[in-house]
């Protein structure tokens, strides 16, 4: 059945993705009244995240994909009526160009979104879930504490769940859904609980508080934290826009927690709900008040690896760039440069890139797949560090921090080192990721630079100047030195 959509009528694209705006250019193409993008999350100029933003008697055409139901269904609680949504089946918008290809009109492929009967069954089984745990919790008494993730235990979380462990033993639980991770230190724990059941189900029903450092969109999450009061740890003071929970009304954690009193005042209640906002620090930023003997080297290469690297190709330089969502990510790096560079000037180049990325370079290098760091092949001065694991204890070490828009330049001011910023798509980042949450002025701390040569010549200059600046964004956000593994255990189980 064909839509009739009267192409004069205000429309919205959804999501707020590289397909969505895709069919959103389709669309305009073709002369449709699109007036922006719609969102449950994402925010910035011409994204909706709510039916009270939208124009009267608009409608929202979901891009397919394998999240359509989800889009729907946050769509549907942001105030959109069913009949106002509507799904494009159309698969051939080429996403990174932003263009219509060839092929069908979009128009000829949109139909009005209908709930399918596996999402109802799936409504109704939450229901149901959801009543079973409230009566749980009123009549079973509560004790331990949970840290749970989903697909891999981030730092942070792995950090403060020693820590307690290591004070309390019998108290914390770390349990994940899908977790995939290589934790090969953590196989005689246990009280970890890799696989989502219900021994860990029981135990989170059970549990005084939850731990987590990231935002879980799925059920199981949403499920647990209606009932359970909530710590988050998140992972990283942001520069770039973030979607956060504070687009869901129902959310209000026990607690969020960072490194940065000047964040939790000015930037993350803007976009997180909680009760209070507590600058404690992050676990994984100990690592630069401590020796590296002193350190939690929990899902990190070894001290011992780290060692033979600067004994044998010199001090290390971490180049850590962001992961770019709307799918481009073949980084600039001129190998034969870097590692010549390093071998004249006695360094080490450690590429610490997401999973995703790290593997297809990996694929590109011929690399075998490792979980243990490697070095590039005609390149002894370069080396691939495992993108699963923790690289914090080594970049406590790093003589100086190559990123672009990147949290972790905010951890490294706390090693007073040089940063240097490689933003060579400085423009394409900004149209595409919208918004930043904080001005350059607030994040730029080093050098800039946009391609090989100038990234080269900043290694060779090594300016000082540019450490009153880190000094004075490390004032103004008042950054926490303290050991944070300790406060973060202690606040979870005293508070």
């Amino acid at each position: 059945m064909q839509s009739n959509i009267n192409t004069s009528q205000p429309v919205y694209v959804a999501p707020a993705n590289p397909a969505g705006r895709a069919l959103a250019s389709a669309l305009t193409a073709e002369g449709y009244n699109v007036c922006g993008l719609a969102d449950n999350l994402k925010q910035a100029d011409g994204i909706i995240n709510s039916h009270a933003q939208s124009k009267p008697d608009a409608i929202v055409i979901i891009c397919n994909g394998p999240y359509t139901h989800n889009v729907a269904k946050g769509l549907m609680a942001r105030g959109f009526a069913p009949h106002q949504l509507y799904t494009s089946l159309r698969e051939d918008v080429d996403t990174t160009e932003q263009t219509p290809s060839s092929g069908a009109s979009a128009h000829s492929n949109i139909r009005p979104y209908k709930t399918p009967i596996s999402e109802k069954f799936k409504s109704f089984r939450f229901r149901i879930l959801s009543f079973t745990i409230k009566v749980l919790r009123s009549i079973v008494p509560q004790r331990g504490y949970v840290y749970y993730a989903e697909q891999f235990f981030d730092t942070n979380m792995l950090l403060a769940y020693r820590q307690h462990r290591r004070q309390y033993p019998d108290e914390p639980w770390l349990i994940g859904r899908n977790i995939k991770q290589d934790l090969t230190m953590l196989d005689a724990d246990n009280h970890l609980l890799r696989l989502f059941s219900l021994y860990g189900l029981w135990k989170m029903v059970r549990a005084k508080k939850m731990v987590v450092d990231h935002e879980f969109t799925g059920n199981t999450f949403t499920l647990l934290r209606k009932f359970i009061p909530v710590v988050q740890l998140w992972h990283g003071l942001p520069y770039k826009a973030l979607s956060g929970n504070i687009h869901y009304p129902d959310i209000c954690d026990d607690a969020f927690i960072s490194s940065s009193s000047w964040f939790n005042e000015h930037i993350f209640p803007t976009i997180f709900r909680a009760k209070r906002y507590l600058d404690f620090g992050y676990p994984r930023n100990d690592v630069f008040s401590q020796s590296p003997q002193t350190r939690d080297w929990i899902n990190a290469e070894p001290l011992s690896t780290l060692t033979h690297i600067q004994n044998t190709t010199g001090s290390i330089i971490v180049y850590a760039p962001t992961y770019r969502d709307w799918g481009d990510n073949d980084y600039p790096l001129d190998l034969d440069k870097i590692n010549a560079w390093c071998e004249n000037n006695k360094r080490s180049f450690i590429l610490k890139f997401h999973p995703f990325i790290s593997r297809q370079f990996g694929d590109a290098m011929a690399l075998p797949d490792s979980e243990n760091v490697q070095t590039l092949p005609s390149h002894p001065h370069i080396y691939l560090y495992p993108s699963g694991k923790n690289i914090y204890p080594w970049l406590a070490d790093a003589e100086t921090l190559i990123t672009d828009y990147s949290s972790i330049a905010y951890d490294f001011l706390l090693a007073d080192k040089p940063i240097i910023y490689f933003q060579y798509d400085k423009q394409d980042y900004l149209k595409l990721r919208g918004n930043t949450l904080v001005s350059d002025s607030d994040f730029i701390a080093g050098e800039v630079v946009e391609d090989m040569n100038s990234m080269l010549q900043c290694l060779s200059a090594q300016s000082p100047t540019i450490l009153p600046v880190q000094k004075s964004l490390k004032k103004k956000f008042n950054l926490k030195t303290q050991p944070a593994a300790f406060l973060v255990s202690s606040y979870i189980r005293e508070s």
